[in-house]
């Protein structure tokens, strides 16, 4: 009993020190950004936004949210995950709230595995949650590769971004190997892997014209979103420019090194844009912008999660 609750405190003393470290990270990184910018251009800038491009990026969003639940359930029904319809999209929605509301960049992915185990297995929905989250980051890197040799980076940017979007390219390309080749669960050290990623062979193996429209259709609209902040700002970067910017932004806020990304993704656009010569504060304004885009989306899940926590059909049990 005693040495029972001495596991726990050390798990939880353990939890407490990361989400310090967090926490300390996240303040250091505000705190270094902010000494480069000047304040009263930062406020001007803030003055001159237009509110109406800030509005149409939050619905432009809203409906990127939408399009993941719809990939999410296409992924859940091949996989044969027995929620329905209505329960999924409203855990994608809820996802983005967790997403805010829990330490890290991927917290709506824990909730939503931790949601779905509820009416399916551990291996059924850890494979759902990873797939969608892989079909994601491959259809924006389908986008972007290509745009890598035709727009126009600074050298030092275009050689980070080839070698980050080479090792996400090669990456998805060994999973897909790694489904093909059923000798390589015969090794115990990755053999749970196996089993999450060996169902995408349903719908791997065999065209998907529904979930690659889909999965495309909401990667162009969330790279969408971010372009309306870009515009708003008056950010030289035409949209391809822009897709890029944005998926780097969206892979460093996943490092789970931050609160939900805040510091880590202001220090990054700031640096970014300077190497463009832009003004520091473009880059902190862009990375403020966008966290309380996400802390907006964060806050309409927010309302989904609540009335379909506890909400009950007439015979009682839970929808």
């Amino acid at each position: 009993m005693f040495k029972l609750a001495w596991m726990q405190l050390q798990k939880i003393f353990q939890h407490s020190m990361l989400l310090f470290f967090k926490i300390v990270f996240s303040g250091l990184a505000l705190w270094w950004v902010l000494r480069q910018v000047n304040l009263d251009q930062l406020h001007s800038v803030f003055k001159e936004l237009p509110v109406s491009t800030y509005s149409y990026a939050l619905l432009t969003m809203s409906l990127c949210v939408c399009l993941n639940g719809l990939r999410l359930c296409y992924i859940s029904k091949l996989i044969g995950i027995k929620n329905s319809f209505k329960s999924l999209i409203n855990l994608t929605w809820a996802g983005t709230f967790f997403n805010q509301l829990l330490p890290g960049g991927i917290g709506g992915d824990a909730y939503r595995i931790y949601a779905l185990t509820k009416k399916n297995s551990t291996l059924l929905s850890t494979s759902a949650i990873i797939w969608d989250r892989i079909l994601g980051l491959a259809c924006m890197g389908l986008i972007c590769v290509p745009m890598l040799f035709f727009i126009k980076l600074p050298s030092s940017l275009k050689i980070i971004a080839l070698t980050t979007y080479s090792f996400l390219v090669g990456g998805i390309v060994i999973l897909m190997l790694f489904i093909r080749f059923p000798i390589l669960q015969n090794y115990k050290l990755i053999n749970k892997l196996w089993k999450i990623l060996a169902l995408g062979k349903k719908f791997i193996s065999k065209p998907c014209t529904f979930l690659g429209i889909t999965g495309l259709t909401a990667t162009f609209v969330n790279f969408a979103a971010f372009y309306l902040l870009i515009i708003a700002l008056q950010i030289p970067l035409n949209f391809w420019e822009s897709c890029v910017l944005y998926t780097f932004s969206l892979l460093i806020t996943m490092i789970p090194i931050s609160i939900s990304g805040w510091g880590l993704r202001e220090s990054f656009l700031t640096a970014y844009l300077l190497a463009y010569g832009l003004p520091p504060e473009k880059g902190f304004t862009l990375g403020i912008l966008q966290g309380l885009l996400m802390l907006a989306v964060g806050g309409i899940g927010a309302i989904f999660y609540l009335f379909s926590k506890n909400h009950k059909n007439s015979l009682g049990t839970t929808l």
